[in-house]
């Protein structure tokens, strides 16, 4: 093991001095550390607009003897209900089946006795994503004219290049300045750059319009959009002079 020698040390420590004499000192901080001299501000944003799509659900139950029947015979008036819709101005690609089910009736099961099987319901359901809003009525129409019995929605929403988005974003960095603006002035100093934003959500809750059941006429149902609240948050680090 080598060992430093007094006089040796003193060599190294002065040529290190002399190095680093022409250097400026840098602080560095570690990942996730605020760096000094700032201040970090949280701001919120909403911003109401009218939704520019809609989901629908429609579906049938049909109970026969025979669970393949009943199936047989769900799965006949569903396609009828897809294809009406898709000559309402759906394209394929926005109409998807789902919540396929077949289940017993049972009958009896009072008295000690056990229940008996008398027949079997089957359940499907189409779901639609309507791009145009306008198209609501003549999507309920066409659906329940091929057989639909069960009508869930319209559940308005936004589609993902809504500017009420960006619009919601401006107006909480906006926020959060006032936020910062104000504890800087309580310590004397005030607002200088942005250092850093970081996104903390994006939110634009759908709108559900509720449910029917039965045949229902495109005519009787009041189709109101309203308005969507998107709401934006973020955090924006600023510096302080």
């Amino acid at each position: 093991m080598l060992r430093t020698r007094p006089a040796v040390l003193a060599s190294l420590l002065l040529v290190a001095a002399v190095m680093l004499a022409g250097c400026q000192t840098r602080v560095v901080t570690t990942p996730g550390e605020q760096p000094a001299n700032t201040v970090s501000a949280r701001g919120t944003g909403t911003v109401a607009t009218a939704p520019d799509q809609a989901e629908m659900t429609f579906g049938l139950t049909i109970q026969r003897n025979d669970a393949r029947k009943a199936l047989e015979d769900a799965s006949a008036i569903a396609r009828k209900i897809a294809e009406a819709i898709k000559k309402a101005g759906i394209p394929a690609e926005d109409v998807q089946t789902q919540n396929v089910s077949v289940y017993p009736q049972y009958s009896g099961g009072d008295k000690g006795t056990a229940p008996k099987v008398v027949g079997y319901s089957a359940n499907i359901s189409v779901r639609v994503k309507i791009r145009d809003i306008e198209r609501i009525g003549a999507v309920i129409a066409a659906a329940t004219d091929a057989g639909a019995t069960e009508v869930s929605g319209p559940t308005f929403t936004l589609s993902e290049d809504a500017p009420a988005a960006a619009e919601a974003i401006d107006e909480a960095v906006a926020d959060a300045r006032r936020r910062a603006q104000a504890m800087a002035k309580s310590a004397g100093k005030s607002v200088g750059d942005v250092l850093s934003i970081s996104e903390a959500g994006v939110a634009a809750p759908p709108l559900y319009a509720g449910d029917a059941y039965g045949r229902v006429a495109a005519a009787d149902v009041p189709i109101e959009p309203g308005q969507i609240d998107v709401s934006a948050q973020v955090v924006v680090v600023f510096e302080l002079k």
